[in-house]
């Protein structure tokens, strides 16, 4: 019985210290690396060139149905919780205009995955330019990944209202 308190003690201290050393390592120490505009345009290059691309395909622009999310709701300064919500159209163009069945097949998922990707985003990422360029990204590498292949090449935002 004696011991039982020494062990118990011995592990409460250790849990404790492991969780303040996974607090300061995340909060002090990682540094997230920065996603800049210049990133993305070199990762989405890198992927366009894995690729062959027939010089004589006719490139296609798909509009999808508009979208209205919430978005990730915010605590204000004076700790009161506020929620927004964009509502968006978005264009994609396809690298062929022959890959347009396969992306009408594909179209649920897409914007499936364009609603699931919004509604984690925050109101401040939406507002900026960085941001919107990363959920453009976001939204080109998840339509190449469902589709196994890159047919997707940019995404247009006709409207984009954030409130």
């Amino acid at each position: 019985m004696k011991n039982l308190g020494l062990i118990l003690g011995v592990l409460n201290t250790v849990a404790i210290a492991a969780v303040l050393g996974l607090f300061v390592y995340t909060k002090l120490i990682f540094k997230r690396p920065v996603i800049t505009e210049a990133k993305e345009r070199a990762h989405l290059v890198d992927i366009a060139k894995k690729v062959d691309v027939n010089p004589n395909a006719k490139k296609v622009v798909i509009s999808l149905d508009p979208i209205t999310v919430n978005l990730d709701p915010f605590k204000d300064e004076k700790g009161k919780e506020k929620i927004h919500f964009a509502t968006l159209t978005v264009g994609v163009e396809l690298r062929d205009e022959s890959e347009t069945g396969k992306f009408e097949l594909a179209k649920p998922v897409v914007m499936d995955k364009i609603i699931q990707y919004l509604g984690k985003k925050k109101f401040e990422d939406l507002n900026q330019v960085q941001g919107r360029y990363i959920f453009r990204s976001q939204i080109i590498e998840a339509a190449n990944e469902y589709l196994a292949a890159p047919v997707v090449t940019e995404v247009y935002f006709s409207d984009f209202l954030l409130q």
